[in-house]
Formats: structure tokens, sequence, C-alpha cells
């Protein structure tokens, strides 16, 4: 849902009423959504146990660049095909994609537990952008080829 305010504030954001407000740069709008607390369950302690570990992995800017270039491409690409369901807001969400795609692409991997040593000591594909999309992690853009930074 699009916000509208009387005074036109550009950068208002935060929670209010049980709504949650943020700016979007792609967007340049301001947009509202219901906040959600999720139930705590096994599935949302698992979720949360793979998101620390990914954040504790710390790619490197070089990587982050990629990810951004790759995701600007990629969207688009889908926005071309007029797939608004498709459309990676950051760099961020790419990398979750690549990684949630790892554990499929090879059987002995475990989000919780990955390391940097880890993917380094078995050269995993998710190292760098080029070498994802080649393992199918990661959907084909133009030029991919050339986002070869190490995580």
């Amino acid at each position: 849902m699009r916000a509208y305010f009387k005074n036109m504030l550009q950068a208002y954001r935060g929670t209010c009423d049980g709504l949650v407000y943020y700016y979007n740069p792609r967007l340049q709008r301001i947009l509202v959504r219901p906040h959600v607390k999720p139930r705590p369950s096994a599935q949302t302690r698992r979720f949360a146990a793979i998101a620390r570990n990914l954040k504790a992995l710390a790619p490197s800017e070089a990587f982050k660049t990629d990810l951004a270039i790759y995701t600007d491409i990629y969207n688009r690409r889908q926005g071309s095909r007029r797939r608004p369901e498709k459309i990676l807001s950051n760099w961020y969400n790419a990398f979750m994609v690549m990684m949630y795609a790892l554990p499929q692409a090879e059987t002995y991997i475990d989000l919780e537990a990955i390391t940097r040593e880890q993917i380094e000591a078995n050269d995993l594909p998710c190292r760098s952008v080029k070498r994802a999309v080649e393992a199918g992690l990661l959907e084909a853009v133009p030029g991919y080829e050339l986002l070869d930074k190490l995580m």
C-alpha cells in the first residue's frame, strides 16, 4: 500500500498503529505494510539461526557490489517480462536466493552451520556471482561473466 501525507514528508519510517512505514529508494515512494510478528515455532527459530549464520559470513564489499549490479540487471530484465513477484529489492535478497539454492545443488550443506572456511575449502559455487549463475543458483543475466569478485 502506498502512503500519502499532507505535509510531504520525504523520509518517514517506523511503526505506528500496527503499521510499518518505510521508504523504498528504487520505487521512490513511502510504503506501508502491516506489522506482523511471527509466532515462535521450530521453523521461525531455524530461519533466524540461518539468517544469523549467513550474516556472520560477512561478504566483501566487492561481492556486495557485484550482487547489487546483478540485482539491477535482473530487475530490468524481469520488469520487461511484467513479473513483479520476481523482483529482487536489494543485494541481500539475491544473496539469500543464492544461499538457499545452495543445499539443493550440494547435498552436504547445512545453512545453519556453514562457515566461510567451508565455502573456500570445498570451492562452493556461492563464492562469486559468476560461479553461482554457472552452477544454477541464480538466473543468468546479460554480463554475468564480469561479476567475478569473491565473497
